[in-house]
């Protein structure tokens, strides 16, 4: 019965993701500007052209690795996407990877380690 719950508590938490339901919309910027902050992340201030031919520019993350930071410099034509009914609202491409699955590794990889001591658990209840 509790492999049950447990097995019924994984997969809930599945269903905990919703669904997104902006509209994005791809392009290429040129970076203006770029921010260091703390912890290794960087920003940028990027400038690009929308559907409609108006000019827009908005302010992402760039993707980095820690201690090397990014690879991009000012002037660099990058991949990005933007909200289709808020242009000021944009992201880039790099780390997507990260950002869409980063949620489901932590889990998996979460009821890997936690495997063996549920295990060890039911071993000694069973002795």
């Amino acid at each position: 019965m509790k492999t049950y719950l447990y097995l019924l508590f994984f997969f809930i938490s599945f269903l905990g993701f919703s669904q997104e339901t902006t509209t994005w919309i791809k392009t290429e910027g040129t970076i203006q500007k770029i921010d260091k902050k703390r912890r290794g992340r960087t920003y940028a201030t990027v400038t690009f052209s929308t559907q409609e031919g108006e000019e827009a520019s908005a302010y992402i993350e760039l993707f980095g690795l820690p201690v090397i930071g990014n690879f991009k410099s000012v002037g660099d034509v990058i991949d990005i996407h933007y909200d289709k009914n808020n242009i000021a609202i944009a992201k880039s491409n790099s780390g997507k990877f990260i950002s869409q699955y980063g949620m489901i590794i932590l889990i998996v990889l979460g009821v890997i380690f936690s495997a063996k001591k549920i295990i060890d658990v039911r071993k000694l209840q069973q002795s």
